[in-house]
């Protein structure tokens, strides 16, 4: 399929009546940016809310726009769309190009029903954990009490809170994560069954501030550096209560190894759930540590 330079560099309404049986945005670029440069841009992008987020290298923004439009004229509730680059700084938050559509950061992304704010410009969130969010909310019980210590925009929490009649601290450093959190609570008022109190502070001092044999459940989103806080979030779970850590590995042996070297507490290992691809033979590992 053939589409003019022109039309892609105006609006995007003739490029989608032209492609309204193209499903792959990249089809559209083969006439506009040369084949072996086409090859380095990905296949697929995420999208929050209504904008879209693609991993574009720096080497190729000059051909972002083509890109930007090529997407919106697939992704027809896609409304803005940003070139993704490095994650950086302590909140590690990616950094940003804007390519097309609305020059805005914040949206309100749907999971199962549960309305999630963000703004993607000051906070992580990755789209792709819908499901792995469902499945850990669904091993919470009504009246348990829980701990998600890397909350960030919550969606966790919300998941838990919108369907479990429990009680929730979420704790995050990035107050712009929190402030997110309480937006999307509001948006979920009518549907929210637990409670949940929103902290904003470092992981370590919040968790020196809880007493022995807190929680039911305990959850460490944060795959880098989870090992570092298990042993104190471990002192802060009731006996026979459960932590959801993540990490990073290539194989569920040499992410029960890191956990071995890591940690001095000696938890029941439950479940070990490949959860998401990081990188070539890397991956997201979710382990349950029971507490004995």
């Amino acid at each position: 399929m053939r589409v003019d330079r022109e039309v892609i560099d105006g609006s995007t309404s003739g490029i989608r009546s032209n492609v309204e049986e193209v499903r792959n945005f990249k089809t559209i670029l083969k006439n506009l940016i040369p084949e072996n440069t086409l090859k380095l841009i990905p296949r697929s992008y995420d999208v929050v809310g209504d904008i879209a987020i693609i991993n574009l290298p720096k080497e190729l923004l000059s051909y972002g726009e083509y890109v930007g439009k090529a997407i919106l004229a697939v992704s027809k509730n896609v409304k803005a769309v940003y070139a993704a680059g490095m994650t950086v700084g302590e909140f590690r938050v990616r950094e940003l190009t804007h390519i097309a559509g609305e020059r805005r950061t914040a949206t309100t992304h749907k999971e199962y029903g549960i309305k999630i704010y963000v703004d993607i410009s000051n906070t992580y969130y990755n789209p792709s954990l819908s499901e792995e969010r469902r499945r850990v909310a669904n091993k919470v019980v009504d009246g348990e009490s829980v701990l998600d210590l890397f909350t960030g925009v919550g969606p966790f929490t919300l998941h838990i809170a919108c369907t479990k009649k429990a009680y929730i601290i979420a704790n995050d450093l990035n107050h712009h994560a929190t402030q997110c959190l309480r937006r999307s609570l509001e948006l979920n008022r009518k549907a929210l069954k637990g409670v949940v109190d929103i902290v904003n502070g470092d992981a370590l001092e919040v968790l020196n501030s809880i007493r022995d044999n807190s929680f039911d459940k305990a959850v460490l989103n944060l795959p880098h550096k989870s090992t570092n806080y298990l042993d104190e979030t471990y002192r802060t779970v009731k006996e026979g209560g459960t932590i959801y850590t993540y990490l990073i590995a290539t194989d569920k042996v040499e992410a029960l190894n890191t956990l071995k070297t890591a940690v001095k507490s000696k938890p029941k290992v439950g479940e070990v759930v490949r959860v998401l691809d990081y990188a070539p033979r890397k991956y997201v590992f979710r382990l349950e540590l029971i507490k004995n």
